[in-house]
Parts: C-alpha cells; sequence; structure tokens
C-alpha cells in the first residue's frame, strides 16, 4: 500500500449530486477528490426534469451552457397529457382526455408569465445519461486527475480529527486517503450503514419497471408535450402509472425524438415484474402500435420508497442527494434537491477551509437541508398519491370490462353529458399542477434555521398548492430576481451580482447606502472574505457613478426596504440578513454580523500582524 495521500475533501459518488459538488468546490478553490465505483456514467435515462432553481444554481456557477445545448427547449417540454393511446382505430383509441401546463412552458397561461418574471433561467429536460457525462467533463475540466471512475471506497475511519479513507482502485489495489471531510453522495448504498443513518419513512411502495426505448412516434406525438399518462378500459388503473407514462427522452427534442422511456408501475408482490420478454408486447398493446419498430435499449427496476436520513451529519462525514432523501419521481424532486444540497454545503466548506470561519457553520448544513429533504419528500408523496384523484375522475372500476367501455363511450358521446364527463375529468387533471407547475416549491423554500440572522419579520404567505412564488428578501429565502442595467446598458440579474470565485458575500444598497459600500470595502480589508456591493437605484430621479438602474421596475417592488437599507446575499444567493434603514455605524454592524454567522471578527482580524493588502492570510 502506498502513503497516505492527504486532501481536504473527499466526495463519494460520481453522479449527479457528486459531480455537481466537484464543480462547486472547484469554483470555490477548495481542494478534493472524487471517488465513483463504477468505470463510467450512468447508462439509464433515471432523473431528466432540472427545475429553475437547478437551472439558476448551473447558470450561478457557469455550468448551464452545454446543459441547454442538449437539454429540451421549453416550449417542448410545457404541456403534461392523459391520453386513451397513441394510436389504435377503435372508438376510444387516440383520444386526449385533457391536460396539465408544465414547467412554464405552456404558451399564454399565467405560469408563462410567472415563470420568467421571478428567474433569469428557465427549466430544462436532460436524462441522466446524457446529463451526467456533461457534468463529469465540467468537473474534470475544473479538477483535472482528481475525478477517479472505477474507485470503490472501501472503509471510512473517523477519529474526530480526520477521516481516513481505504479506497479499492481498479486495478485491485488499495489506496489510503487522509481528509478533513467526507461527503457522501453515493445514493446510501454504503454510506448510511457505514454511519448507522437511519432513513425514516415507508418503503417498498410500488416496484417501477422502466422501458428505455428506440422508436419513431413523430406521427402521434403532440410537439409540446414531454410526458403522456395513459388511460383506458383495458388498463383499468392509473393509481401505480398501471397504464404507463411515456417520456420522450431526446436527443432531438418534441415530436421527433428518438427515445422514449415508459414507465409501468407494479405492486411489489407481482412476480411478472420481472417478465423482461413480456414488456416490449406490453408496450406495443398499450401504445396501440401492434407493429410499432422499436428497440429496447434497457429496462430498469426501482422501488418507490419516501424515506429521509434522521440525520445529515455524523462527525466528520455529511450526507448529500439520495444517500440523504428518496421519494417518488413526481415533481422531480430527486436530483433538483440533492444539487441544491451540493450547493448549500460546498459555500460552507469553502468558509471554513479557505476563510477561516468557525466550523459551527457546517452544522447549518443539516438545520437548512433536512427540513427541506423533508418537505420535498412528503410532496413527492402526495403529488404521486393525487393520482387516485384522477382515477376516481375517470371513473373506470377494475375488473368491470362491460361498465368501462360504457363509461368510455359515454366520455366521448357528442352530448352534454359527454361535454360534462370531459369538462369534470379535465378539472380533476388540472389538479396535478401540483406535480407540473409547483412553481413556489422549487424557488420559495426557505431557511427557517441556520446560517441566517432573522430580522423579526413575518414569511410571505405560503401557497399550500405550492404554485404561486412570492419574491421576497427576508432573511432565509432565495434572492429574488429582477433585471437591472449598469451604466454601459449590460442588463443582468440580481443573482448576476455575487461573483463565485470573486466574492464571498455581496452587499446590495441603493443610492443613499454609500457608508454601506464603504463598510463592504472595509470589512474585505480586515478580514479573508471578499465582500462586493452595489447600489440599484430606487428613486426614478437619482443619478450618479456606479448605479444600477432597475431594468423592469421589478426590484422596487421586491427589495422590501427602505432608502440607505442593505440586504447581505450568501454565496449560494440566499439572504443571509438585511436592515430597513442605514445606521449610525455600517461598518460596525457588518462586523457584528459576520460574527454572528461565522465567528470573524473584523475587529480582531485587523490587528493580524500577517495582513498583507489589507486581506488576512490563514
Amino acid at each position: 500500500m502506498d502513503q497516505i495521500i492527504n486532501v481536504p475533501i473527499i466526495i463519494i459518488g460520481g453522479g449527479g449530486c457528486g459531480l455537481t459538488l466537484s464543480s462547486f468546490l472547484s469554483d470555490w478553490k477548495v481542494q478534493h477528490v472524487l471517488f465513483e465505483k463504477h468505470s463510467g456514467t450512468s447508462l439509464l435515462p433515471k432523473a431528466h426534469y432540472l427545475n429553475q432553481r437547478t437551472m439558476e444554481t448551473f447558470r450561478h456557477h457557469g455550468l448551464d451552457k452545454p446543459v441547454l445545448a442538449v437539454g429540451a427547449p421549453i416550449h417542448n417540454m410545457g404541456r403534461v397529457q392523459w391520453k386513451t393511446s397513441l394510436g389504435g382505430d377503435g372508438a376510444f383509441d387516440g383520444r386526449v382526455l385533457g391536460h396539465c401546463g408544465a414547467f412554464g412552458g405552456d404558451f399564454g397561461t399565467k405560469q408563462w408569465e410567472d415563470y420568467r418574471r421571478d428567474s433569469p433561467s428557465l427549466s430544462s429536460n436532460v436524462p441522466l445519461l446524457r446529463l451526467e457525462p456533461i457534468l463529469r467533463q465540467l468537473a474534470e475540466d475544473r479538477n483535472p486527475g482528481h475525478i477517479l471512475f472505477g474507485h470503490t471506497v472501501a472503509d471510512l475511519e473517523d477519529d474526530s480529527q480526520k477521516v481516513i479513507a481505504t479506497v479499492q482502485k481498479p486495478d485491485g489495489k488499495t489506496q489510503k486517503y487522509q481528509a478533513q471531510y467526507v461527503v457522501c453522495a453515493d445514493g446510501g448504498k454504503f454510506s448510511t450503514p457505514k454511519l448507522g443513518i437511519n432513513m425514516e419513512g415507508p418503503t417498498g411502495l410500488v416496484d417501477f419497471v422502466s422501458t428505455h426505448f428506440k422508436a419513431d412516434l413523430s406521427e402521434y406525438w403532440d410537439d409540446r408535450t414531454l410526458i403522456t399518462h395513459f388511460i383506458n378500459p383495458e388498463g383499468e388503473k392509473m393509481v401505480n402509472f398501471d397504464c404507463g407514462a411515456l417520456v420522450q427522452m431526446g436527443p432531438t427534442w418534441g415530436r421527433k425524438s428518438e427515445e422514449w422511456t415508459l414507465h409501468f408501475g407494479f405492486p411489489v408482490t407481482d412476480s411478472s415484474r420481472f417478465d423482461k420478454e413480456a414488456l416490449p408486447p406490453r408496450i406495443r398493446q398499450l401504445l396501440k402500435l401492434p407493429d410499432l419498430e422499436m428497440e429496447v435499449l434497457n429496462i430498469s427496476h426501482w422501488v418507490l420508497d419516501r424515506v429521509l436520513a434522521d440525520k445529515y451529519k455524523v462527525g466528520r462525514v455529511f450526507i448529500a442527494g439520495d444517500a440523504a432523501h428518496r421519494r417518488p419521481p413526481t415533481t422531480g424532486l430527486g436530483l433538483n434537491t440533492s444539487i441544491e444540497d451540493a450547493r448549500n454545503i460546498a459555500w460552507k466548506l469553502a468558509a471554513v477551509l479557505n476563510r477561516g470561519a468557525d466550523v459551527s457553520l457546517l452544522e447549518t448544513y443539516e438545520t437548512e437541508r433536512r427540513p427541506i429533504g423533508l418537505r420535498n419528500c412528503d410532496w413527492g408523496l402526495f403529488t404521486f398519491s393525487n393520482m387516485a384523484v384522477l382515477q376516481a375522475a375517470v371513473g373506470l372500476v377494475p375488473g368491470a370490462v362491460e361498465y368501462n367501455n360504457e363509461r368510455f363511450r359515454r366520455i366521448f358521446e357528442d352530448s352534454f353529458y359527454g361535454q360534462t364527463a370531459r369538462n369534470q375529468i379535465q378539472r380533476a387533471i388540472s389538479t396535478q399542477d401540483i406535480e407540473f407547475t409547483a412553481h413556489d416549491l422549487e424557488l420559495g423554500f426557505v431557511y427557517e434555521k441556520g446560517a441566517v440572522l432573522f430580522d423579526g419579520s413575518k414569511p410571505p404567505p405560503v401557497d399550500p398548492a405550492g404554485q404561486t412564488y412570492i419574491s421576497t428578501t427576508r432573511p432565509g429565502h432565495r434572492l429574488p430576481h429582477s433585471w437591472i442595467e449598469d451604466k454601459k446598458g449590460d442588463v443582468v440579474s440580481t443573482q448576476d451580482l455575487l461573483v463565485v470565485g470573486k466574492h464571498d458575500f455581496f452587499l446590495i444598497t441603493d443610492e443613499d447606502g454609500d457608508a454601506w459600500i464603504s463598510a463592504a470595502t472595509s470589512i474585505s480589508k480586515l478580514t479573508s472574505l471578499s465582500v462586493g456591493a452595489a447600489k440599484i437605484r430606487a428613486q426614478a430621479h437619482s443619478k450618479g457613478d456606479g448605479l444600477y438602474y432597475d431594468y423592469q421596475d421589478q426590484w422596487s417592488k421586491v427589495r422590501e426596504i427602505g432608502n440607505g437599507g442593505a440586504i447581505l446575499v450568501r454565496p449560494d444567493n440566499f439572504v443571509a440578513w438585511r436592515r430597513d434603514r442605514s445606521c449610525d455605524d455600517p461598518e460596525l454592524e457588518l462586523a457584528s454580523v459576520f460574527a454572528q454567522l461565522m465567528n470573524i471578527n473584523p475587529r480582531v482580524a485587523n490587528s493580524n500582524e500577517n495582513c498583507s493588502n489589507g486581506v488576512v492570510h490563514q
């Protein structure tokens, strides 16, 4: 065995969570190594929906362009349909029962406007088998030689001062690594049992079978639709995707998609779920395309759980992503929650290792992220369970063939009853907006405890349906997006002000906030922190050098502070602190903020003899 290799951070797992964490750490200049036991990235489509918050995160870290280059355009993913089948010449075949707008892509709707108003980024759709190679390349470009696939972490030893990882290399030899901290993004296969972490919640609810295949379905597909659910008299049920849900997988998007995935749900006691030979005929039968030429690329099983780790940290080891939480796929909260976990722990590790923040900051990772994990687990199961409402609205009865056929005849008859039945089904389908336009759930989550200093204000009302997002600068909330313009005429988002790798925090004020700008400059000189600052004009008649203009008069509606006030933004574009007005000593006020947030005291740092050019080197 070779000599122990020292590295500040070890990441276990090279999936979406681990790879993005690697890029984030590299952006914050934190040395690390990533180990992934498999030799390559995912061979399965798996997760595919990237919500607005994730795309904002990718945009902020410069990861968005290669993802958008292969992702579905928003007009090809703005609708979800419920149909009886794709083809067929029967009386009930190829009929649309209803649709639901999705992901802000349904043109002309309120959601279309809201999604564009509230974020600089729109959602995207990239199956994991094409996303992970991109994320791997981005991570390798930032951290060459330290993204190690085919390396299995066989053991971890945490002695409270360091963590020793025993790693099996592709040649079978072992190598020990010593790290200050470890982040496990391994799906929980190794980490949770090793750490003694309990996964709380129901397991083994449904066994999903996903068939990834190639076929030309262009004749039958609505170009606006990302997902089509099926329900017909033969299938009888849709509660567990019994009739199937078909998702376009690209790489060409819309009706010309070359690849598709069909998801079926089976009871875990149904042994037929393992009969791979039966799946292609079943797919043709379901789609009512008996002569469909199809090439099956892969068939996979995954069991639906709704579980949450009882802790996110044990000693110097953290868990993130599916190692910490797993839930039904509805609302697409798996990968998106995982990426937000990675973003949260990344900046905190960087602050402790590179900026002298107190180690207590790392405790806020669990404090902040576990409640969001719980909320998202519950929401995923809730939206999955709502399929029973749609089942009831359609009105099929398992085993009652004659009744079901008569029910469909009445649904599609050209009569007032038929119109009423179809309208009622559409009303029920519209309730699935809790899955496909959960705008507030994606952007409106809040950290009620953690690395934030609250000002005593009440949070905005929460939409129980997860639809309406209310922008706010209340501490613990995401910084609202507004377009602003500099004196050169360049238009940027408020979320672009904090530049990753340049700023650790960012202070936003207005034309009356010169004292805050000076305070931010002083803090940057007296500590190891780099605190950026900008003034956004609050009054239309104001002018002056260095002012950003409120490009669409949106910032003035959401900033929620008075003239001369200030908002402090964290590295993850969450609000850490705000003050409604100016104060007698902004520098002292801001120094107090960082002392409370990170136990960094500028007054002490100023007396450090190692201070060079105003920056303390630690």
